[in-house]
C-alpha cells in the first residue's frame, strides 16, 4: 500500500521502487546514498530512489570483482532486449519480411510451419500465454514438484503441439530462448513488467510488423525517459 501511494507515476508498468529482504542490500543502498524506508509488519524494505539500472543489479554482484559484475550485468542488458523483442521480431518477420531471413533457413522455417493451422501472430501469443501459465503454476505448486512441474510440462506440450501440428517447431526455440532471457533479470517486479509489455509489441509487430516494433520501442524509450523516481530520472 504504501509502494503506491508514494510512488512518482503509480500507472506506470516499471517499478519506481526497489524492495528487499536482505540486510547487505539495504547498507549497499544506504552507503550509495539512496532511502531505506523499514515498515513494521513485513519483512520487506523499500528502497528510494532506483534506476533502470539499480534493477538490473543483483544482490551477488557486490560480491564480485567489478570485471565479473560488469560482465554478468551486461548479459543481463543483451537478454531484457531479447526477452522483449524476441518474439515479436520473429512474428515481425514470418509474417511480413521474409527477405531477411537466408533462403536456406526460410525454407527450413517453410517447412516446419507447413502444416500449422495459424499464423505467426496467433501461435506467439498461444504459446507465451502458455509458457507463463506453466511459469506461474510452477511457482505456486510445492518446491520439490513445481520445478519438475514447469520443466516437465514444457517439454512435453511444446513436443505434443509440434507433433499434432498445432505450433511449429521454430516458434518453440523462440518462446523457450525468450523464456531463459526473462529469468536472468534479477527483480521480480521488473521482470513482470518485461513479461507484461511482451504481448502488445507482438500484437504490434503482428500488425505492422517491423515499423510495429519500432513504434513500441520509440513508445517505451519516450516512457522511460519522462519517469521519475522521486524526482530522480529513471534512466
Amino acid at each position: 500500500y504504501i509502494e503506491q501511494y508514494i510512488e512518482d507515476k503509480p500507472y506506470s508498468p516499471f517499478p519506481q521502487l526497489l524492495y528487499t529482504e536482505r540486510p547487505d542490500v539495504v547498507s549497499a543502498n544506504l552507503l550509495e546514498g539512496r532511502a531505506v524506508l523499514i515498515i513494521n509488519g513485513t519483512p520487506f524494505a523499500l528502497i528510494a530512489p532506483v534506476s533502470l539500472f539499480s534493477l538490473l543489479q543483483s544482490p551477488e554482484d557486490y560480491y564480485e570483482r567489478f570485471w565479473l559484475g560488469t560482465f554478468v550485468r551486461s548479459l543481463r542488458f543483451i537478454f531484457l532486449v531479447v526477452s522483449l523483442f524476441f518474439p515479436s521480431l520473429y512474428v515481425a518477420i514470418i509474417s511480413y519480411h521474409h527477405e531477411l531471413i537466408p533462403t536456406f533457413l526460410m525454407l527450413s522455417i517453410a517447412s516446419a510451419r507447413e502444416g500449422v493451422p495459424f499464423p505467426a501472430i496467433i501461435e506467439a501469443l498461444m504459446m507465451e500465454i502458455a509458457f507463463e501459465a506453466l511459469r506461474e503454476a510452477g511457482i505456486r505448486l510445492p518446491k520439490q514438484v513445481g520445478s519438475a512441474v514447469s520443466i516437465v510440462g514444457a517439454l512435453v506440450i511444446g513436443q505434443a503441439a509440434v507433433q499434432a501440428g498445432i505450433v511449429s517447431a521454430p516458434m518453440i526455440i523462440v518462446v523457450s530462448i525468450t523464456g531463459i532471457a526473462s529469468f536472468l533479470l534479477p527483480r521480480y517486479s521488473f521482470g513482470l513488467s518485461i513479461r507484461l509489455l511482451r504481448f502488445p509489441i507482438i500484437l504490434l509487430a503482428g500488425s505492422l510488423g517491423l515499423i510495429g516494433i519500432m513504434i513500441g520501442f520509440i513508445l517505451i524509450i519516450i516512457h522511460l525517459a519522462s519517469l521519475k523516481s522521486f524526482g530522480v530520472p529513471y534512466l
